[in-house]
Protein backbone atom coordinates (compact mmCIF):
# COMPACT_ATOMS: atom_id res chain seq x y z
CA UNK A 1 0.00 0.00 0.00
CA UNK A 2 1.20 3.49 -0.86
CA UNK A 3 -0.06 7.03 -0.17
CA UNK A 4 -0.45 9.49 -3.03
CA UNK A 5 -0.33 12.46 -0.59
CA UNK A 6 1.66 11.16 2.38
CA UNK A 7 2.16 14.63 3.91
CA UNK A 8 -1.50 14.52 5.11
CA UNK A 9 -0.48 11.78 7.53
CA UNK A 10 0.79 14.56 9.80
CA UNK A 11 -2.88 15.38 10.35
CA UNK A 12 -3.06 12.26 12.49
CA UNK A 13 -1.43 14.32 15.23
CA UNK A 14 -4.93 15.76 15.80
CA UNK A 15 -5.60 12.81 18.11
CA UNK A 16 -3.92 14.90 20.81
CA UNK A 17 -6.99 17.13 20.86
CA UNK A 18 -9.56 14.59 22.11
CA UNK A 19 -7.01 13.26 24.57
CA UNK A 20 -6.48 16.75 26.04
CA UNK A 21 -10.21 17.46 26.16
CA UNK A 22 -10.85 14.10 27.76
CA UNK A 23 -8.32 14.72 30.49
CA UNK A 24 -9.39 18.33 31.15
CA UNK A 25 -13.13 17.82 31.22
CA UNK A 26 -13.14 15.26 33.95
CA UNK A 27 -16.71 15.16 35.19
CA UNK A 28 -17.12 16.01 38.96
CA UNK A 29 -19.61 14.13 41.04
CA UNK A 30 -22.49 16.08 42.73
CA UNK A 31 -21.69 16.89 46.39
CA UNK A 32 -24.47 16.42 48.99
CA UNK A 33 -23.68 17.92 52.40
CA UNK A 34 -24.92 15.82 55.28
CA UNK A 35 -25.12 16.76 58.94
CA UNK A 36 -22.31 18.88 60.31
CA UNK A 37 -20.26 18.60 57.07
CA UNK A 38 -22.18 21.50 55.66
CA UNK A 39 -20.39 23.87 58.09
CA UNK A 40 -16.92 22.87 56.76
CA UNK A 41 -15.11 25.20 54.35
CA UNK A 42 -14.61 23.76 50.84
CA UNK A 43 -10.99 23.07 49.92
CA UNK A 44 -9.26 24.06 46.68
CA UNK A 45 -9.62 21.74 43.62
CA UNK A 46 -6.96 19.10 43.19
CA UNK A 47 -7.79 18.36 39.56
CA UNK A 48 -4.21 18.01 38.39
CA UNK A 49 -3.18 15.67 41.12
CA UNK A 50 -6.02 13.25 40.35
CA UNK A 51 -5.91 13.18 36.57
CA UNK A 52 -6.68 9.71 35.29
CA UNK A 53 -8.22 8.19 32.18
CA UNK A 54 -11.87 7.27 32.17
CA UNK A 55 -13.85 5.77 29.22
CA UNK A 56 -10.61 4.62 27.55
CA UNK A 57 -12.46 2.69 24.83
CA UNK A 58 -14.45 5.77 23.88
CA UNK A 59 -11.27 7.82 23.74
CA UNK A 60 -9.56 5.21 21.54
CA UNK A 61 -12.60 5.21 19.22
CA UNK A 62 -12.42 8.98 18.74
CA UNK A 63 -8.65 8.84 18.09
CA UNK A 64 -9.15 6.10 15.52
CA UNK A 65 -11.70 8.21 13.69
CA UNK A 66 -9.21 11.06 13.40
CA UNK A 67 -6.47 8.70 12.21
CA UNK A 68 -8.77 7.33 9.52
CA UNK A 69 -9.63 10.84 8.34
CA UNK A 70 -5.92 11.70 8.13
CA UNK A 71 -5.28 8.50 6.19
CA UNK A 72 -8.15 9.36 3.82
CA UNK A 73 -6.59 12.76 3.11
CA UNK A 74 -3.29 10.98 2.28
CA UNK A 75 -5.14 9.04 -0.50
CA UNK A 76 -4.07 5.44 0.17
CA UNK A 77 -3.78 3.06 -2.78
CA UNK A 78 -3.35 -0.71 -2.59
CA UNK A 79 -0.73 -1.82 -5.17
CA UNK A 80 -0.88 -5.45 -6.30
CA UNK A 81 2.17 -6.60 -8.25
CA UNK A 82 1.39 -8.96 -11.17
CA UNK A 83 2.17 -12.56 -10.51
CA UNK A 84 5.39 -13.61 -12.16
CA UNK A 85 4.92 -16.51 -14.60
CA UNK A 86 6.63 -19.72 -13.61
CA UNK A 87 9.62 -20.63 -15.75
CA UNK A 88 9.57 -23.66 -18.02
CA UNK A 89 11.89 -26.48 -17.04
CA UNK A 90 12.73 -28.74 -19.97
CA UNK A 91 15.38 -31.34 -20.86
CA UNK A 92 16.10 -31.73 -24.57
CA UNK A 93 17.84 -34.82 -25.95
CA UNK A 94 19.47 -35.19 -29.34
CA UNK A 95 17.80 -38.11 -31.10
CA UNK A 96 21.08 -39.86 -31.78
CA UNK A 97 21.55 -40.34 -28.02
CA UNK A 98 18.32 -42.31 -27.86
CA UNK A 99 19.78 -45.00 -30.12
CA UNK A 100 23.25 -45.47 -28.66
CA UNK A 101 24.85 -46.71 -25.46
CA UNK A 102 25.98 -43.12 -24.78
CA UNK A 103 22.57 -42.66 -23.17
CA UNK A 104 23.90 -44.44 -20.08
CA UNK A 105 26.17 -41.47 -19.42
CA UNK A 106 23.29 -39.04 -18.94
CA UNK A 107 20.48 -41.27 -17.66
CA UNK A 108 21.15 -40.57 -13.93
CA UNK A 109 21.22 -36.81 -14.60
CA UNK A 110 18.06 -36.90 -16.70
CA UNK A 111 16.22 -39.00 -14.11
CA UNK A 112 17.22 -36.54 -11.39
CA UNK A 113 15.96 -33.58 -13.44
CA UNK A 114 12.66 -35.33 -14.16
CA UNK A 115 12.14 -35.76 -10.41
CA UNK A 116 12.66 -31.99 -10.04
CA UNK A 117 9.74 -31.28 -12.36
CA UNK A 118 11.50 -31.05 -15.72
CA UNK A 119 9.76 -32.33 -18.84
CA UNK A 120 11.58 -34.37 -21.49
CA UNK A 121 11.58 -33.55 -25.21
CA UNK A 122 13.56 -34.47 -28.32
CA UNK A 123 15.91 -31.91 -29.85
CA UNK A 124 14.18 -32.02 -33.22
CA UNK A 125 12.24 -29.40 -35.22
CA UNK A 126 8.96 -30.52 -33.61
CA UNK A 127 10.45 -30.75 -30.07
CA UNK A 128 8.35 -33.86 -29.45
CA UNK A 129 7.64 -34.68 -25.82
CA UNK A 130 8.86 -38.04 -24.56
CA UNK A 131 6.37 -39.66 -22.13
CA UNK A 132 7.72 -41.28 -19.00
CA UNK A 133 6.82 -44.78 -20.22
CA UNK A 134 8.69 -44.26 -23.49
CA UNK A 135 11.71 -42.89 -21.65
CA UNK A 136 11.90 -46.00 -19.48
CA UNK A 137 11.80 -48.21 -22.57
CA UNK A 138 14.45 -46.19 -24.41
CA UNK A 139 16.84 -46.00 -21.47
CA UNK A 140 16.69 -49.77 -20.97
CA UNK A 141 17.96 -50.62 -24.48
CA UNK A 142 21.17 -52.60 -24.67
CA UNK A 143 21.86 -52.51 -28.43
CA UNK A 144 22.81 -49.59 -30.65
CA UNK A 145 21.18 -48.74 -33.96
CA UNK A 146 21.84 -46.32 -36.80
CA UNK A 147 19.84 -43.10 -36.82
CA UNK A 148 18.58 -41.80 -40.16
CA UNK A 149 18.36 -38.11 -39.32
CA UNK A 150 19.45 -34.90 -41.04
CA UNK A 151 18.68 -32.50 -38.20
CA UNK A 152 21.05 -29.54 -38.05
CA UNK A 153 21.54 -28.71 -34.38
CA UNK A 154 23.11 -25.32 -35.05
CA UNK A 155 20.18 -24.11 -37.13
CA UNK A 156 17.79 -25.45 -34.46
CA UNK A 157 19.44 -23.55 -31.60
CA UNK A 158 17.88 -20.10 -32.39
CA UNK A 159 14.45 -21.76 -32.49
CA UNK A 160 15.07 -23.26 -29.05
CA UNK A 161 16.26 -19.91 -27.70
CA UNK A 162 13.08 -18.25 -29.02
CA UNK A 163 10.95 -20.80 -27.15
CA UNK A 164 12.71 -20.00 -23.87
CA UNK A 165 13.09 -16.23 -23.76
CA UNK A 166 12.05 -15.92 -20.12
CA UNK A 167 14.90 -15.52 -17.66
CA UNK A 168 13.07 -17.93 -15.33
CA UNK A 169 13.21 -20.76 -17.89
CA UNK A 170 15.69 -23.55 -17.23
CA UNK A 171 16.84 -25.69 -20.15
CA UNK A 172 19.24 -28.63 -20.30
CA UNK A 173 20.38 -29.66 -23.77
CA UNK A 174 22.15 -32.99 -24.33
CA UNK A 175 23.54 -33.83 -27.77
CA UNK A 176 26.39 -35.89 -29.11
CA UNK A 177 29.51 -34.21 -30.47
CA UNK A 178 29.23 -35.90 -33.87
CA UNK A 179 30.10 -33.58 -36.74
CA UNK A 180 27.26 -34.78 -39.00
CA UNK A 181 24.67 -33.01 -36.85
CA UNK A 182 26.33 -29.60 -37.24
CA UNK A 183 26.31 -27.82 -40.59
CA UNK A 184 26.54 -24.25 -41.79
CA UNK A 185 27.62 -21.41 -39.52
CA UNK A 186 27.74 -21.87 -35.78
CA UNK A 187 25.45 -19.49 -33.84
CA UNK A 188 27.38 -16.66 -32.25
CA UNK A 189 25.69 -16.64 -28.84
CA UNK A 190 23.99 -19.05 -26.45
CA UNK A 191 21.37 -17.81 -23.94
CA UNK A 192 22.54 -18.17 -20.37
CA UNK A 193 19.44 -20.15 -19.36
CA UNK A 194 20.36 -22.96 -21.78
CA UNK A 195 22.94 -25.40 -20.48
CA UNK A 196 24.37 -27.37 -23.41
CA UNK A 197 26.17 -30.60 -22.50
CA UNK A 198 27.92 -32.40 -25.41
CA UNK A 199 28.22 -36.15 -24.86
CA UNK A 200 31.31 -38.04 -25.98
CA UNK A 201 30.51 -40.96 -28.25
CA UNK A 202 33.13 -43.71 -28.57
CA UNK A 203 31.24 -45.89 -31.03
CA UNK A 204 32.80 -47.23 -34.24
CA UNK A 205 31.04 -48.23 -37.41
CA UNK A 206 31.79 -49.49 -40.91
CA UNK A 207 30.03 -49.23 -44.26
CA UNK A 208 30.60 -49.95 -47.92
CA UNK A 209 31.95 -46.82 -49.60
CA UNK A 210 32.32 -48.15 -53.16
CA UNK A 211 32.69 -51.34 -55.18
CA UNK A 212 34.88 -51.60 -58.31
CA UNK A 213 34.63 -54.40 -60.80
CA UNK A 214 38.24 -55.34 -61.55
CA UNK A 215 37.50 -58.48 -63.60
CA UNK A 216 34.60 -60.56 -64.78
CA UNK A 217 34.37 -62.52 -61.52
CA UNK A 218 36.03 -60.30 -58.90
CA UNK A 219 35.30 -57.05 -57.07
CA UNK A 220 37.30 -54.63 -54.98
CA UNK A 221 35.39 -53.26 -52.02
CA UNK A 222 36.39 -50.00 -50.36
CA UNK A 223 35.03 -50.13 -46.80
CA UNK A 224 34.85 -46.99 -44.68
CA UNK A 225 35.61 -47.13 -40.97
CA UNK A 226 34.53 -44.24 -38.77
CA UNK A 227 35.19 -43.28 -35.16
CA UNK A 228 35.26 -40.00 -33.29
CA UNK A 229 38.88 -39.47 -34.38
CA UNK A 230 38.28 -39.69 -38.11
CA UNK A 231 37.55 -41.85 -41.15
CA UNK A 232 39.82 -44.47 -42.68
CA UNK A 233 39.35 -46.88 -45.57
CA UNK A 234 40.30 -50.49 -46.15
CA UNK A 235 40.36 -52.64 -49.31
CA UNK A 236 38.85 -56.08 -49.65
CA UNK A 237 39.11 -58.28 -52.76
CA UNK A 238 36.19 -60.68 -53.15
CA UNK A 239 34.65 -62.88 -55.78
CA UNK A 240 31.66 -61.49 -57.64
CA UNK A 241 29.33 -63.97 -55.93
CA UNK A 242 30.58 -63.49 -52.35
CA UNK A 243 27.84 -62.95 -49.79
CA UNK A 244 29.91 -61.80 -46.79
CA UNK A 245 33.23 -60.22 -45.87
CA UNK A 246 35.01 -60.43 -42.52
CA UNK A 247 36.23 -56.96 -41.48
CA UNK A 248 39.31 -56.21 -39.33
CA UNK A 249 37.10 -55.00 -36.45
CA UNK A 250 35.52 -58.50 -36.26
CA UNK A 251 32.32 -57.31 -37.90
CA UNK A 252 30.77 -59.16 -40.81
CA UNK A 253 29.72 -57.31 -43.94
CA UNK A 254 26.70 -59.04 -45.53
CA UNK A 255 26.41 -58.56 -49.31
CA UNK A 256 23.59 -58.90 -51.78
CA UNK A 257 23.77 -58.28 -55.54
CA UNK A 258 20.98 -56.09 -56.93
CA UNK A 259 21.59 -55.93 -60.72
CA UNK A 260 24.22 -53.13 -61.03
CA UNK A 261 24.26 -52.21 -57.33
CA UNK A 262 25.54 -53.93 -54.22
CA UNK A 263 23.70 -53.89 -50.92
CA UNK A 264 25.90 -54.05 -47.82
CA UNK A 265 24.61 -54.70 -44.33
CA UNK A 266 26.41 -54.62 -40.99
CA UNK A 267 24.16 -55.44 -38.09
CA UNK A 268 20.96 -53.42 -38.51
CA UNK A 269 22.56 -50.76 -40.74
CA UNK A 270 22.71 -51.09 -44.50
CA UNK A 271 23.57 -49.05 -47.58
CA UNK A 272 23.64 -49.48 -51.34
CA UNK A 273 26.42 -48.52 -53.75
CA UNK A 274 26.67 -48.69 -57.50
CA UNK A 275 29.32 -51.05 -58.81
CA UNK A 276 31.89 -49.02 -60.75
CA UNK A 277 32.48 -50.61 -64.15
CA UNK A 278 33.56 -47.63 -66.30
CA UNK A 279 36.49 -45.23 -65.89
CA UNK A 280 35.83 -41.95 -64.11
CA UNK A 281 36.22 -38.87 -66.28
CA UNK A 282 37.85 -35.90 -64.50
CA UNK A 283 38.58 -32.52 -66.07
CA UNK A 284 41.07 -30.19 -64.33
CA UNK A 285 40.91 -26.66 -65.75
CA UNK A 286 43.58 -24.35 -64.28
CA UNK A 287 45.16 -21.10 -65.41
CA UNK A 288 48.90 -20.34 -65.21
CA UNK A 289 48.73 -19.06 -61.61
CA UNK A 290 47.07 -22.28 -60.41
CA UNK A 291 49.33 -24.86 -62.04
CA UNK A 292 50.89 -25.85 -58.71
CA UNK A 293 47.39 -26.34 -57.24
CA UNK A 294 46.49 -28.50 -60.24
CA UNK A 295 49.56 -30.71 -59.77
CA UNK A 296 48.71 -31.44 -56.13
CA UNK A 297 45.12 -32.18 -57.07
CA UNK A 298 46.12 -34.46 -59.95
CA UNK A 299 48.51 -36.42 -57.73
CA UNK A 300 45.76 -37.01 -55.14
CA UNK A 301 43.31 -38.22 -57.79
CA UNK A 302 45.88 -40.58 -59.27
CA UNK A 303 46.52 -41.94 -55.79
CA UNK A 304 42.77 -42.66 -55.46
CA UNK A 305 42.81 -44.44 -58.82
CA UNK A 306 45.73 -46.61 -57.74
CA UNK A 307 44.14 -47.40 -54.38
CA UNK A 308 40.70 -48.32 -55.75
CA UNK A 309 41.90 -49.93 -59.03
CA UNK A 310 39.37 -47.70 -60.76
CA UNK A 311 40.67 -46.05 -63.95
CA UNK A 312 40.39 -42.26 -63.71
CA UNK A 313 41.01 -40.31 -66.88
CA UNK A 314 42.32 -36.79 -66.18
CA UNK A 315 42.26 -34.18 -68.95
CA UNK A 316 41.34 -30.55 -69.63
CA UNK A 317 38.24 -31.24 -71.72
CA UNK A 318 35.14 -29.09 -71.10
CA UNK A 319 32.78 -31.06 -73.31
CA UNK A 320 31.96 -33.94 -70.99
CA UNK A 321 33.20 -35.16 -67.59
CA UNK A 322 31.94 -36.68 -64.38
CA UNK A 323 33.96 -34.12 -62.43
CA UNK A 324 35.11 -30.58 -63.28
CA UNK A 325 37.82 -28.91 -61.17
CA UNK A 326 37.69 -25.19 -62.00
CA UNK A 327 40.96 -23.51 -60.90
CA UNK A 328 40.63 -20.31 -62.89
CA UNK A 329 39.91 -16.71 -61.96
CA UNK A 330 37.14 -16.19 -64.52
CA UNK A 331 33.57 -17.33 -64.15
CA UNK A 332 32.61 -20.93 -64.89
CA UNK A 333 31.46 -21.26 -68.53
CA UNK A 334 27.79 -21.83 -69.25
CA UNK A 335 28.68 -25.09 -71.02
CA UNK A 336 30.11 -26.52 -67.81
CA UNK A 337 27.16 -25.31 -65.73
CA UNK A 338 24.75 -27.04 -68.09
CA UNK A 339 26.57 -30.33 -67.57
CA UNK A 340 26.37 -29.78 -63.81
CA UNK A 341 22.63 -29.32 -64.15
CA UNK A 342 22.53 -32.73 -65.85
CA UNK A 343 24.43 -34.53 -63.08
CA UNK A 344 28.14 -33.66 -63.24
CA UNK A 345 30.07 -32.41 -60.21
CA UNK A 346 31.92 -29.08 -60.15
CA UNK A 347 34.79 -28.06 -57.84
CA UNK A 348 35.41 -24.30 -57.56
CA UNK A 349 38.31 -22.81 -55.62
CA UNK A 350 37.25 -19.52 -54.10
CA UNK A 351 40.46 -17.69 -53.23
CA UNK A 352 39.17 -14.18 -52.72
CA UNK A 353 39.74 -11.95 -49.69
CA UNK A 354 41.70 -14.61 -47.77
CA UNK A 355 42.08 -14.36 -44.01
CA UNK A 356 45.06 -15.74 -42.12
CA UNK A 357 44.37 -18.42 -39.50
CA UNK A 358 46.32 -20.90 -37.43
CA UNK A 359 43.95 -23.84 -37.59
CA UNK A 360 43.67 -27.35 -39.03
CA UNK A 361 41.33 -29.90 -40.58
CA UNK A 362 41.12 -33.19 -38.68
CA UNK A 363 38.88 -35.16 -41.00
CA UNK A 364 40.53 -38.55 -41.39
CA UNK A 365 42.79 -38.99 -38.39
CA UNK A 366 43.80 -37.69 -34.99
CA UNK A 367 46.49 -35.41 -36.43
CA UNK A 368 45.01 -32.44 -38.25
CA UNK A 369 46.28 -30.89 -41.48
CA UNK A 370 47.36 -27.27 -41.02
CA UNK A 371 45.33 -24.57 -42.76
CA UNK A 372 46.84 -21.09 -42.97
CA UNK A 373 44.39 -19.12 -45.13
CA UNK A 374 40.63 -19.37 -45.66
CA UNK A 375 38.59 -17.17 -47.98
CA UNK A 376 35.63 -15.26 -46.59
CA UNK A 377 32.18 -16.74 -47.12
CA UNK A 378 30.42 -14.62 -49.74
CA UNK A 379 26.88 -15.83 -49.23
CA UNK A 380 24.89 -18.36 -47.28
CA UNK A 381 22.30 -20.70 -48.74
CA UNK A 382 19.82 -22.93 -46.96
CA UNK A 383 20.81 -25.80 -49.25
CA UNK A 384 24.54 -25.40 -48.58
CA UNK A 385 26.20 -28.10 -46.47
CA UNK A 386 29.69 -27.75 -44.99
CA UNK A 387 31.78 -30.88 -45.53
CA UNK A 388 35.20 -29.80 -44.27
CA UNK A 389 35.22 -27.62 -41.17
CA UNK A 390 38.39 -26.20 -39.64
CA UNK A 391 39.08 -26.35 -35.92
CA UNK A 392 38.09 -22.67 -35.63
CA UNK A 393 34.61 -23.49 -37.02
CA UNK A 394 35.36 -21.89 -40.41
CA UNK A 395 33.92 -23.82 -43.38
CA UNK A 396 36.64 -24.96 -45.78
CA UNK A 397 34.63 -27.06 -48.25
CA UNK A 398 30.89 -26.65 -48.86
CA UNK A 399 28.52 -28.34 -51.29
CA UNK A 400 25.34 -27.08 -52.89
CA UNK A 401 22.97 -29.03 -55.19
CA UNK A 402 22.48 -27.50 -58.64
CA UNK A 403 19.90 -29.37 -60.68
CA UNK A 404 20.92 -33.03 -60.82
CA UNK A 405 24.56 -32.17 -60.01
CA UNK A 406 26.50 -30.51 -57.21
CA UNK A 407 28.86 -27.56 -56.83
CA UNK A 408 31.69 -27.87 -54.27
CA UNK A 409 33.21 -24.60 -53.06
CA UNK A 410 36.76 -24.87 -51.68
CA UNK A 411 37.83 -21.80 -49.65
CA UNK A 412 41.50 -22.62 -49.22
CA UNK A 413 44.27 -24.10 -51.37
CA UNK A 414 46.73 -26.98 -51.64
CA UNK A 415 50.00 -25.00 -51.77
CA UNK A 416 51.96 -24.17 -48.63
CA UNK A 417 50.76 -20.55 -48.75
CA UNK A 418 47.24 -21.76 -48.07
CA UNK A 419 47.61 -25.10 -46.27
CA UNK A 420 49.53 -28.35 -46.03
CA UNK A 421 46.78 -30.33 -47.77
CA UNK A 422 48.77 -30.69 -51.00
CA UNK A 423 51.61 -32.54 -49.25
CA UNK A 424 49.39 -34.47 -46.85
CA UNK A 425 48.58 -38.16 -47.19
CA UNK A 426 45.08 -37.32 -45.96
CA UNK A 427 44.12 -35.44 -49.14
CA UNK A 428 43.30 -38.64 -51.14
CA UNK A 429 41.22 -39.90 -48.22
CA UNK A 430 39.37 -36.59 -48.13
CA UNK A 431 38.68 -36.64 -51.86
CA UNK A 432 37.75 -40.33 -52.14
CA UNK A 433 34.18 -40.05 -50.74
CA UNK A 434 33.63 -37.07 -53.08
CA UNK A 435 34.75 -38.83 -56.26
CA UNK A 436 33.16 -42.16 -55.28
CA UNK A 437 30.24 -41.22 -53.05
CA UNK A 438 28.06 -43.59 -51.03
CA UNK A 439 24.60 -41.99 -50.64
CA UNK A 440 24.07 -43.16 -47.05
CA UNK A 441 27.68 -42.72 -45.89
CA UNK A 442 26.78 -39.59 -43.90
CA UNK A 443 24.74 -41.79 -41.55
CA UNK A 444 27.90 -43.66 -40.55
CA UNK A 445 30.05 -40.57 -39.98
CA UNK A 446 31.01 -40.57 -36.29
CA UNK A 447 33.70 -37.89 -36.44
CA UNK A 448 33.52 -35.57 -33.45
CA UNK A 449 33.83 -31.83 -33.06
CA UNK A 450 35.80 -30.27 -30.26
CA UNK A 451 33.61 -28.56 -27.66
CA UNK A 452 35.18 -25.20 -28.55
CA UNK A 453 34.01 -25.71 -32.13
CA UNK A 454 30.59 -26.98 -31.17
CA UNK A 455 29.24 -24.61 -28.51
CA UNK A 456 29.03 -20.80 -28.96
CA UNK A 457 31.56 -19.14 -26.70
CA UNK A 458 29.49 -16.03 -25.96
CA UNK A 459 26.65 -16.23 -23.43
CA UNK A 460 23.79 -13.73 -23.35
CA UNK A 461 21.90 -12.77 -20.23
CA UNK A 462 18.12 -12.58 -20.22
CA UNK A 463 16.33 -9.70 -18.50
CA UNK A 464 13.08 -10.53 -16.78
CA UNK A 465 10.49 -8.37 -18.51
CA UNK A 466 7.34 -7.29 -16.69
CA UNK A 467 4.89 -6.37 -19.40
CA UNK A 468 1.89 -6.06 -17.03
CA UNK A 469 1.48 -2.86 -15.01
CA UNK A 470 0.78 -3.24 -11.27
CA UNK A 471 -2.91 -3.13 -10.33
CA UNK A 472 -3.84 -0.13 -8.17
CA UNK A 473 -6.99 -0.09 -6.05
CA UNK A 474 -7.94 3.19 -4.23
CA UNK A 475 -8.80 2.64 -0.56
CA UNK A 476 -10.32 6.11 0.03
CA UNK A 477 -14.01 5.03 -0.18
CA UNK A 478 -13.44 2.18 2.25
CA UNK A 479 -11.58 4.34 4.77
CA UNK A 480 -14.30 7.03 4.65
CA UNK A 481 -16.96 4.34 5.14
CA UNK A 482 -15.04 2.90 8.12
CA UNK A 483 -14.65 6.38 9.67
CA UNK A 484 -18.38 7.07 9.24
CA UNK A 485 -19.36 3.77 10.89
CA UNK A 486 -17.01 4.42 13.81
CA UNK A 487 -18.46 7.92 14.16
CA UNK A 488 -22.00 6.49 14.47
CA UNK A 489 -20.79 3.99 17.05
CA UNK A 490 -19.05 6.79 18.97
CA UNK A 491 -22.23 8.88 19.02
CA UNK A 492 -24.35 5.99 20.31
CA UNK A 493 -21.90 5.14 23.09
CA UNK A 494 -21.47 8.80 24.04
CA UNK A 495 -25.25 9.39 24.30
CA UNK A 496 -25.71 6.31 26.46
CA UNK A 497 -22.95 7.45 28.82
CA UNK A 498 -24.54 10.94 29.10
CA UNK A 499 -27.94 9.52 30.05
CA UNK A 500 -26.42 7.12 32.55
CA UNK A 501 -24.57 9.88 34.40
CA UNK A 502 -27.64 12.08 34.93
Amino acid sequence: MIFLAPYWLFAASAILIPIAIHLWNKRQGKTVKVGSLRWLEPSSSRRWSSIRLTDAWLLALRCLILILLAAALAQPVLVQQPRKPEGKKVVYLGQELLYTSALKQIKPTVDSLLKQGYSLRTYTPDFRQIPQEEWQQISSRITDSTLHSSTNYWSLLPVLAEKHKQASDSVWLFTSDQQRFFAGSRPEVLPINIRWVPITTDAQTSWLQTAVKISQDSLLLIVGNSSRNGITYSRHYISAGAQSVRLPNNQTLQLQNLVDTLQAKIGSASNNVQVQTKPLQVSILADEAQQQEARFLKAAIQSISSYTSLPININADTTTADWFFWLRAEEVPEQVMQQVQQGSKLWVQQQRSPRTYQTNIAATGETGVKVRQISAVNSLNDKTTDLWIAANSQPVLSVQPIGAGKVYTFRSGFTSTWSELGRSAQLPELLLPLLLPAPEAILFDLRALDEQQLIPTERTSLVAKNTTNPHREPLLPWIILAAFVLFLIERVISNRRSKASV
